[in-house]
C-alpha cells in the first residue's frame, strides 16, 4: 500500500494531520499536463501578498488514490533543485511526493516523477501556501 508520510520539522506525523489543501491520500500515476510559472502583482493590501505561482495541471483520473485533483498552485514558490526543470515535468507521472513544514512557516514540497524519457526524477520546490482545484 502506497501509504502517504507528512513532514512536520524534522518529526514525521500522520497524514491525516496535513492541511486541508493537501492530497492525504496521494497521486501516484496522476498524469501532469503542463506545469507554468506565473508573476503576479503583489497586492500590498495583503499581509503575505501573492507574487508568484507554479501552477500544476494534472490528469488524476488514473491516479491510485486522490482521482479528482485537477490543478495545484503553489504560491510565493522557489525551485530547490536543478535535477529537474519545471518544463520537464509537463507529460511526466506522479510517483510519490513528500510534503514538509519547514520552521519558518512555508513548505517544502518534494516530488518524484517518472518523464516521458522513463526517467525517474524528483523536484523540489519551496512555497508559502498552495490552492488545490478538485473536480
Amino acid at each position: 500500500m502506497n501509504k502517504k508520510v507528512v513532514k512536520h520539522t524534522s518529526k514525521k506525523f500522520d497524514y491525516a494531520k496535513a492541511p486541508d489543501w493537501y492530497w492525504r491520500y496521494g497521486l501516484h500515476d496522476a498524469f501532469i499536463l503542463s506545469a507554468l510559472e506565473i508573476d503576479l502583482f503583489p497586492d500590498c493590501k495583503f499581509k503575505n501578498p501573492r507574487r508568484n505561482c507554479l501552477e500544476i495541471y494534472l490528469d488524476s483520473s488514473q491516479a491510485l488514490y486522490e482521482k479528482n485533483i485537477c490543478k495545484i498552485s503553489l504560491y510565493n514558490y522557489k525551485v530547490k533543485t536543478s535535477e529537474l526543470k519545471i518544463n520537464e515535468l509537463e507529460n511526466s507521472y506522479w510517483l510519490s511526493d513528500t510534503l514538509t513544514q519547514l520552521p519558518n512557516k512555508k513548505h517544502l514540497l518534494e516530488i518524484k516523477v517518472v518523464t516521458a524519457q522513463v526517467k525517474r526524477k524528483q523536484f523540489a520546490v519551496e512555497f508559502e501556501f498552495a490552492e488545490v482545484e478538485r473536480k
